[in-house]
């Protein structure tokens, strides 16, 4: 989680997509997990291991980092992460071609600087790691600018490691914050793509799915945006899918103000079925851990109006145009006004 925390956001959550009445439809769902993890923190970043789900996230820890193994009644236990040379936050991990790599925020006080680095894993666990590289130059600034990093790396189907990351080029506005991304061949050394992967106050990317023309990311939005009135508006989650990971949908909306969300991170647990952690805020700016579960829905209209439906086993990700949108749904057939690409 980067600069500004945001306040609360909301529960269960259903983001329709363009449908016709009778016909079958293709809708994003998060829904709240039953379990109480007991963790505290931001930024998580969560890992699949045979034993459980490894879960990292930003604390008042002197690592700067915790870390606990959670089962899948939701029962957690700590683990201890070793960092020599500082404190780190935004802690991530991703699989390069050099190696398991961890990646993560850090501040260097003798440079008046802040900077994503990377480090290869000590071990399967990655509890702890060897000699610290920073990733660019274009990822190190001022420690005092604000709106900026939550690096999140992802190996992209040729192999080549991105990482995604909030920069805000101008503070002067509602919803400064911008995500771009760099491009590395071996994970250690990057460099900047032009362009913005997402405008407008999008931050705390996390790719859920990294396929070839089949890619899912969650976000939530920045707390830099406003309302009309100039108050901060309450975080919410986002959903938005990509052919090539640079180009991406409008994010679709996924969660209610009730309560804040942010920093989401996750992985595919079945086709089209993900596995949630986010941070939900408090009181006080205390945020806990949450888990939740994010599927896609085949909803039918008609004669079982607004009921979901797992979707058929015929059903598969086609891809429908409709003027200049482009939008993936798992169903046969496009819907009305849409065509087949």
């Amino acid at each position: 989680m980067y600069f500004l925390r945001g306040i609360p956001l909301a529960l269960l959550l259903v983001v329709g997509l363009p449908h016709a009445s009778a016909q079958a439809v293709v809708e994003w769902q998060l829904t709240d997990d039953a379990v109480s993890l007991g963790i505290n923190g931001v930024s998580p970043h969560v890992e699949k291991t045979a034993g459980g789900d490894r879960v990292f996230r930003s604390d008042m820890v002197p690592s700067g980092t915790a870390v606990s193994m959670c089962n899948d009644a939701g029962a957690c236990t700590s683990e201890n992460l070793t960092v020599s040379g500082g404190g780190v936050s935004d802690f991530a991990i991703a699989s390069t071609p050099s190696g398991v790599r961890a990646y993560f925020k850090r501040i260097d006080m003798a440079s008046n600087t802040q900077a994503v680095y990377s480090a290869a894993c000590g071990d399967a666990s990655c509890l702890s790691f060897g000699t610290v590289t920073i990733a660019s130059t274009g990822m190190q600034v001022s420690k005092d600018t604000k709106a900026w990093g939550v690096p999140d790396p992802v190996r992209l189907p040729d192999g080549r490691v991105r990482i995604y990351i909030v920069e805000s080029p101008s503070l002067d506005s509602s919803c400064p914050e911008k995500v771009a991304s760099y491009i590395s061949s071996d994970g250690i050394s990057f460099t900047k793509e032009s362009g913005w992967r997402l405008e407008n106050g999008y931050v705390d990317t996390e790719i859920l799915r990294a396929k070839d023309g089949d890619w899912v990311m969650i976000m939530a939005d920045g707390p830099g945006c406003t309302t009309t009135s100039g108050a901060r508006k309450v975080q919410q989650l986002f959903v938005s899918t990509s052919n090539d990971g640079l180009t991406w949908a409008k994010p679709q909306l996924l969660t209610t103000t009730d309560v804040g969300r942010l920093d989401p991170t996750g992985y595919e647990v079945s086709p089209n079925v993900f596995r949630i952690y986010y941070a939900a805020g408090g009181s006080n700016d205390t945020f806990t851990i949450k888990r939740a579960t994010m599927r896609i829905a085949d909803t039918t209209k008609g004669g079982d109006a607004g009921v979901t439906k797992t979707p058929a086993a015929k059903s598969k990700t086609i891809t429908c145009v409709k003027g200049k949108t482009v939008k993936k749904f798992t169903a046969t057939s496009c819907p009305k006004g849409w065509k087949k690409k």
